[in-house]
């Protein structure tokens, strides 16, 4: 592995062994940072010749660049820097590089990575005596990535701050306090984080530093900001206590697999969304806790991973018509119990239980409650224990996201509403399911649609005030119907019902990405990855692709596949940011092992089939296009992905042929065709235009 590091000082190392000599020079190591800075793009040879040789004439100064660009080439290998017409561009793959990460880091707005970057100053230390040009290109360079690294930890602690987490809060106050000492607003963001967290003698004290250190080195005044703030903080009151936050672990199924193991997923899941319910409480949700049912790390490490304060744990006994309810509420930081309780009770006061511990929950976090929101908590599902238990088994079938369960699901849902045809939530979680058959294209969709149609319909009959109701019909006009302003309507009456939902937050994202509207979709993807960080990864890579911020989903996705090696669609995301980065060859290495995790679903041999198309490989990419086409005379293939790969081979009229017939069907997620990052060739076509006038988009 090549290493080149360039911040903090320049080292470059071929593995463990550092390459000096010919390749460390100083107008080589200046040359490569230069290129490393111009990636994507290249260095025009020209902008070479000025920052590095400027007394020289173009002959001599080409002649000292080509031979610059063959010593590099021959230490850190012939493929790190590409010619390109008359520019050098910089092939980030197989090398590591400190600046480039940090760059990325800093297009992602990822703090914690351009944290781990940022190892210092850029090329600290470094002197080109010879080329005054250059070393003014270097200091106006040094102060604008400090500038942005710092404005990505001011959005950092600004976005922690929101969300209640002061320990981010406080990380990013002292980062940027490190950045630039003698700055009076970043000393007064940290005191007043010190102050939040409870340590206002820190802050007092930070005050009385930052006045020693502007005396000593610049020869100043204290700053009248930080000595305001420090007075104003020797008379206030203590400070407010942020938004709690926590993160319930799934509860322990005791006395063996099978229903034990259900029922209790069943209590965790139901305990979420009651505490999802209540504005002023964070609460994670049920896919990014349930990586942790193994309890193999420590409390304080599980907070830590899901940004929460505290963390409820528990276990569930269900033997005959009783039931016993352990829970225990831990403080992150102390492992020390807040509250605890244990319940020994009849099946029938399941409801009952976990209203109480949701209620009892946000008691102990002192979170408050509206009178609307406690009544929500309070509402009870069903009062048939037996219809619960098949909705908590049908509920179980339907996360696996499969078409043969999620088949199950419909029948095990069906059984629970003929026991309690009142069973709201089951009618809702009904109508979801026909919505994700529709989309794996299981059954005719039209069939689909108008199953979850009068299923959505009768939940919200049922309870008007039920989220999950608002949030899958909203989503159902969105996909179904194209009434993008009912849609809207729905979601938004869904997050507003359950402000912890980040299942229907998420598909508040899809409707604004789906129209075009990134600026709203993004910070919205972000508040839904904050509340279910294990779900809305991709989901927010994905997005970011689309509104073409390619460096930042990189970023993203690259964190998914670290945690979820083989999984398909995060293999296939990271594919296609890599491609559209620059790196053809590791996108399409990717695309090929997504259609080998997910035994070459349609889906992603489309994909694989449009980006060969894309990179010329024609002849590889009609093969895939005919195994579709073999394989469509025996199972079902949407006509939405055939489009892909005519789309990828240019040919727009085919593609179009396809996309048409989708949108005619419902096939495949055709409300996202505006917002695709893969139909981008085809949006000036008049056929795609009038498609979007169709779907009621222009």
């Amino acid at each position: 592995m090549i290493s080149i590091s360039l911040l903090g000082g320049a080292c470059l190392r071929a593995g463990d062994t550092v390459l000096s000599g010919p390749p460390s020079q100083r107008h080589r190591v200046a040359l490569l940072t230069l290129v490393i800075d111009a990636w994507p793009r290249p260095l025009a040879r020209d902008r070479a010749f000025a920052l590095l040789w400027p007394e020289r004439d173009d002959a001599a100064a080409r002649r000292l660049l080509n031979l610059s660009v063959h010593v590099l080439r021959g230490a850190l290998g012939e493929g790190v820097i590409r010619s390109v017409g008359d520019g050098l561009v910089f092939e980030p793959a197989g090398v590591q590089c400190d600046f480039h990460e940090l760059r990325a880091a800093l297009a992602a707005r990822d703090a914690e990575a351009a944290t781990q970057a940022y190892a210092g100053t850029l090329l600290e230390g470094f002197h080109l005596p010879e080329s005054s040009e250059f070393m003014q290109w270097l200091d106006a360079r040094r102060s604008q990535l400090a500038a942005e690294y710092a404005r990505i930890l001011v959005a950092a602690g600004d976005a922690a701050e929101r969300s209640g987490d002061i320990a981010a809060r406080l990380a990013a106050a002292r980062r940027l306090a490190a950045l630039d000492p003698h700055s009076a607003h970043h000393a007064c963001r940290l005191m007043r984080a010190l102050d939040t967290a409870g340590d206002r003698p820190a802050a007092l004290r930070h005050a009385a530093d930052h006045a020693h250190r502007v005396r000593k080195d610049l020869e100043l005044p204290p700053e009248p900001a930080v000595q305001a703030l420090a007075d104003e903080l020797r008379r206030a009151p203590a400070a407010a206590a942020p938004m709690p936050s926590v993160a319930v672990l799934p509860f322990l199924g005791l006395g063996g697999a099978g229903e034990q193991e259900y029922f209790a997923d069943g209590v965790t899941e139901d305990v979420i969304a009651h505490l999802s319910k209540i504005r002023s409480l964070r609460v994670i949700a049920r896919s990014s806790v349930m990586p942790f049912r193994s309890r193999d790390r420590p409390v304080g490490e599980i907070a830590a991973a899901l940004g929460v304060r505290t963390v409820l744990d528990g276990s569930v006994r269900h033997a005959g018509n009783r039931v016993r309810v352990v829970a225990t509420l831990l403080d992150a930081a102390s492992g020390r119990p807040l509250w605890s309780e244990t319940y020994d009770r009849e099946i029938s006061d399941i409801f009952a239980i976990q209203t109480d511990l949701a209620l009892q929950i946000a008691a102990a976090l002192r979170a408050e409650l509206s009178p609307d929101e406690r009544g929500r908590v309070r509402a009870e599902p069903t009062q048939d224990i037996q219809a619960y238990r098949l909705f908590l088994r049908g509920r179980q079938a339907f996360i696996q996201f499969t078409a043969p369960e999620m088949e199950r699901a419909v029948t095990l849902l069906g059984a629970a509403i003929a026991r309690d045809p009142g069973f709201a939530l089951a009618h809702s979680l009904l109508a979801m399911t026909f919505v994700e058959l529709a989309e794996l294209a299981a059954r005719p969709t039209k069939e689909l649609f108008a199953c979850a149609t009068v299923a959505a319909a009768r939940a919200l009959e049922l309870a008007p005030d039920l989220s999950d109701a608002h949030a899958t019909r909203g989503y159902l006009r969105m996909v179904a119907d194209f009434d993008w302003r009912t849609a809207e309507a729905g979601l938004r009456r869904a997050v507003e019902l359950s402000p912890g939902s980040g299942y229907a937050i998420d598909l508040l994202a899809r409707l604004c990405w789906a129209t075009g509207r990134f600026e709203e979709a993004i910070p919205l993807g972000r508040q839904a990855q904050e509340l279910d960080p294990a779900a809305n990864r991709t989901d927010m890579s994905t997005m970011l692709l689309r509104a073409g911020r390619y460096d930042e989903a990189l970023v993203n996705v690259r964190q998914v596949v670290e945690v979820e090696p083989d999984h398909p669609r995060a293999r296939a995301t990271l594919g296609w940011a890599r491609f559209l980065t620059g790196d053809r060859e590791g996108g399409i290495a990717e695309l090929e092992r997504a259609v080998e995790c997910s035994a070459r679903t349609p889906l992603w041999v489309a994909q694989l089939g449009e980006m060969l198309g894309m990179d010329g490989r024609v002849a590889e990419a009609r093969a895939l296009l005919r195994e579709l086409e073999e394989r469509a005379g025996r199972e079902f293939v949407s006509p939405y992905h055939l489009a892909y790969i005519h789309t990828g081979l240019g040919e727009p009229d085919r593609a179009l042929d396809y996309l048409e017939r989708a949108v005619a069907d419902r096939t495949g997620p055709t409300y996202s065709i505006k917002g695709s990052f893969l139909f981008v060739p085809l949006r000036e076509h008049p056929r795609f235009q009038a498609l979007m006038r169709a779907m009621n988009l222009e």
